[in-house]
């Protein structure tokens, strides 16, 4: 445990050092290119806006709004290019014998439930997926990003908060990391269970109109 701990404190120096220079940019590009490039499947945004979060909280700064609002932007950014990929590629997709069925199934309930397109940040892996799978379902975009921007900037100012407040309670010292990461971890489960949640509330309501 120590050795993991003396990694992730090493990990965290390193991080600092180009936090400070750039703070804002480095944020920017990681949450944009997570979704595009699907950087998040090895570095989370989640794990980048809690740690960006507590950076800016130990060099003295107070709420990071700008950092903040850096990720914010290149989460919707990043999001756009890829429902725009998905709304280019889509119909050969859907056409594909190996992805047809799978897609279409997907795409009819992204477009019945707006609290997927909405929370689809805090389920882990989901954000980096349902974009796409927005564009390619035709969704129409002007519902979508609405729905999107409004998830994103709960999301992000949610665990930049996260980490801001871990930091100034001392939670992120390097002894304590991994159980930072892991209430990160957690307040993750959180969301997703709260989107399943949503989804299982409005298929029963559907359910009953019917």
């Amino acid at each position: 445990m120590s050795t993991i701990n003396d990694l992730v404190a090493d990990g965290l120096k390193l991080l600092q050092t180009y936090f400070s220079e750039y703070g804002c940019w480095l944020v920017l590009a990681a949450l944009f290119l997570e979704n595009v490039m699907f950087l998040g499947t090895v570095i989370p945004g989640v794990v980048v806006l809690v740690m960006a979060g507590g950076l800016a909280q130990q060099q003295g700064q107070g709420f990071p709004y700008l950092l903040t609002l850096a990720g914010y932007v290149g989460t919707v950014a990043g999001d756009i290019v890829s429902y725009s990929i998905g709304k280019k590629v889509g119909g050969r997709l859907l056409e594909s014998k190996r992805w047809g069925k799978g897609l279409t199934t997907v795409g009819e309930r992204v477009r019945k439930e707006p609290a997927l397109l909405m929370f689809c940040h805090f389920g882990s892996y989901l954000r980096m997926f349902v974009p796409m799978t927005a564009g390619i379902s035709g969704v129409p975009f002007r519902r979508w990003l609405l729905l999107d921007a409004s998830g994103a900037a709960l999301w992000v100012v949610s665990y930049v908060a996260v980490g801001y407040f871990l930091s100034l309670s001392g939670a992120l010292a390097s002894g304590k990391t991994i159980g930072a990461v892991i209430v990160t971890l957690v307040l993750g489960f959180i969301g997703l269970r709260y989107v399943r949640a949503a989804l299982q509330n409005k298929r029963e309501r559907d359910k009953k109109d019917q």
